[in-house]
């Protein structure tokens, strides 16, 4: 893949999970952090799932690999929705940021996985992990939201790609 491809699914995972924050914000407390049928129980939980995820895997990328630990072992605070989606704006824009300096070279060279020498992933196929990554948690949001009477509308790739 090349990277201005990869920049644009990016570019749309910054706008969906901005979009799905936005939408999360008309929730009372009390339905964000209530246990319902996502992956990670509550809104609030699935949605530092997601940013968590999201810096964990650019930080491997980047060759700081985090191990085990969450983006708030290292000194983050991601209590409610506004510093969630404060920390995601901020985190999108290290993952364009990040992106857009990479040449084809470093978009293609294999990262170790595991200490397994037939372990190794193309870093542009975890970049991409993270986009997709991040459409499966969104989806479950939405429906979830959608459900509580808040959609965040259409959420495809399509919708996003006039964004600079």
């Amino acid at each position: 893949m090349d990277a201005d491809s990869l920049l644009a699914f990016v570019r749309f995972h910054a706008w969906a999970n901005d979009r799905i924050l936005t939408t999360a914000a008309g929730l009372s407390d009390e339905g964000f952090r209530r246990n319902g049928v996502l992956d990670h129980g509550s809104v609030f939980d699935t949605l530092r799932h997601l940013v968590d995820v999201d810096w964990s895997w650019r930080e491997f990328c980047a060759g700081n690999d985090v191990g085990e630990t969450y983006a708030w072992d290292h000194g983050f605070t991601l209590d409610d929705l506004p510093s969630i989606h404060a920390f995601c704006i901020d985190e999108d824009a290290r993952l364009r940021s990040y992106v857009s300096a990479l040449d084809e070279v470093a978009l293609t060279e294999p990262l170790a996985m595991s200490d397994e020498p037939s372990d190794l992933i193309p870093r542009w196929l975890i970049v991409a992990h993270i986009v997709n990554h991040g459409t499966q948690h969104r989806s479950e949001l939405a429906r979830y939201l959608t459900d509580c009477g808040h959609s965040p509308g259409e959420m495809d790739l399509l919708d996003a790609l006039t964004l600079p």
